[in-house]
């Protein structure tokens, strides 16, 4: 099991259950700071959006298209005309992508969580968009700090240090 992850499980489109390991791009400008208030903004953000596809990404800001243009090179919707087949050895690179206005939620097999999550924080660097491991223990979120770097600026344990 990878370190430092959580394991969650979800349906597969055949009824079996998959690991998933998910992160949450999002629109650095439209993210609250504080760790509370950012976690209350995902939360009703997606359940605001439940009633729609959530396939669109049209729906989303061209920084949050890109950096999903940049994740399917290595990791197809599964919705995608080119994904893989279920039975392909390389299947568990496959994604599922959800798009809100200025959230992305990016689901991952399980054994690819340690690729996903260095691809998506490359990504999230280059087009400018912050980045949420929401399965990760910490529950890291990295976004630019006051310095100006890209890095993590809450977890979920500094609640527990304050």
């Amino acid at each position: 099991m990878a370190r430092g992850r959580r394991l969650q499980q979800t349906p597969t489109q055949h009824g079996s259950i998959a690991l998933a390991y998910d992160l949450f791009a999002f629109d650095l400008f439209a993210a609250p700071r504080d760790r509370y208030d950012f976690l209350d903004w995902v939360s009703r953000t997606f359940r605001d959006a439940d009633g729609g596809s959530g396939g669109d990404a049209s729906r989303t800001t061209a920084p949050l298209r890109a950096w999903h243009l940049d994740m399917s090179q290595s990791f197809p919707g599964r919705r995608d005309p080119h994904a893989l087949d279920e039975d392909d050895p390389n299947a568990q690179r496959m994604a599922t992508y959800r798009f809100t206005q200025g959230i992305l939620q990016a689901s991952f097999h399980w054994e690819a969580s340690g690729q996903a999550l260095y691809r998506a924080r490359r990504a999230a660097q280059v087009q400018g968009v912050g980045l949420f491991e929401a399965s990760g223990n910490d529950g890291a979120v990295w976004m630019m700090s006051p310095r100006g770097r890209f890095e993590v600026v809450h977890r979920s344990d500094d609640a527990r240090r304050a």
